[in-house]
């Protein structure tokens, strides 16, 4: 009985761990909204240059039109916990450069949306100017146009899931 009650003490403290450690990046924090919300989340809320880089993306890495051509990728926790696909919530941030590759020309964002675009893989894009001025938001035909190749690893360039 005694190891019982030992064991089930461990149970409760590893799932008070864990929860913990979850509630930080919990889906309903995260903005479902418009662009200009997600905005301040991912540069006031929870900063995105605090975020975590996608495996094999370094500091700078070579893009193509319409980001780049030079450019570095941001995942939240949610994106970096996913498996095969990108959980709810999971946001993707691109900073867009010139050759130079200090010169920011854009920042673009793909956040997962249950339900949003089943054919586009629930993917919402938002565009916006150095200074977090809304280019484009939504469902942006040229950003499914294109990811729509890479719809058999959840619509992303980058191999993370």
């Amino acid at each position: 009985m005694k190891k019982l009650g030992i064991m089930v003490c461990l149970l409760l403290s590893a799932g008070i761990v864990v929860a913990c450690s979850l509630q930080k990046t919990r889906t309903d924090d995260i903005p479902h909204t418009d662009a200009a919300t997600l905005w301040t989340y991912i540069t006031q809320t929870m900063p995105y240059t605090e975020w975590d880089r996608f495996k094999g993306t370094g500091e700078l890495i070579n893009a193509a039109p319409p980001h780049g051509p030079k450019a570095k990728v941001y995942a939240n926790e949610l994106a970096k916990r996913s498996q095969y696909t990108a959980n709810d919530g999971s946001i993707i941030v691109m900073e867009d450069y010139e050759e130079n590759g200090t010169t920011l020309r854009a920042v673009t964002l793909m956040q997962k949306r249950t339900g949003y675009s089943p054919e586009a893989g629930d993917w919402f894009w938002a565009k916006f100017s150095p200074d977090g001025t809304v280019i484009e938001e939504g469902k942006i035909q040229k950003c499914i146009e294109c990811h729509v190749s890479m719809a058999f690893d959840d619509y992303t360039f980058i191999r993370q899931w």
